[in-house]
């Protein structure tokens, strides 16, 4: 089974989680809505405000590595900046196993509304494509 979570305060990274289930013919939920009982791909997104949220951190550390095979990062931010190296080490914590790909769209923030352009679409395309 396939599950694609999120952590998401502003929507941007929501709007990204549901295109990405929609690739994968999932749905997308919050971090708070509880996942089924296995999990071959878990697809676990979040966003940078400065750093990671400490809910996704939390999350992340806590994944049973007996429940869920595999998890793929992705993530929104307003810059170049990237809570990839925060979630590595957190998902590190918890031992389950973290897959080749991950996706970091930059451009967002609160107040800049996720609208993906050409390119990022693309990214996103090929992010579901090579992990699905």
């Amino acid at each position: 089974m396939i599950a694609v979570r999120y952590c998401s305060k502003s929507g941007n990274t929501k709007k990204v989680a549901k295109m990405i289930a929609e690739k994968l013919g999932v749905e997308a939920a919050s971090i708070e809505e509880p996942l089924p009982d296995q999990v071959d791909k878990l697809y676990l997104g979040g966003a940078v405000h400065g750093k990671m949220y400490s809910d996704l951190r939390k999350y992340a550390e806590k994944i049973d590595p007996s429940q869920v095979s595999e998890v793929f990062m992705f993530g929104t931010s307003g810059g170049a900046f990237s809570i990839k190296t925060e979630f590595t080490k957190a998902l590190s914590k918890s031992g389950v196993k973290i897959g080749d790909g991950s996706l970091f769209l930059h451009g967002f923030a609160p107040k800049i509304k996720a609208d993906l352009n050409d390119k990022q679409i693309q990214e996103l395309t090929d992010f579901v494509e090579a992990t699905k």
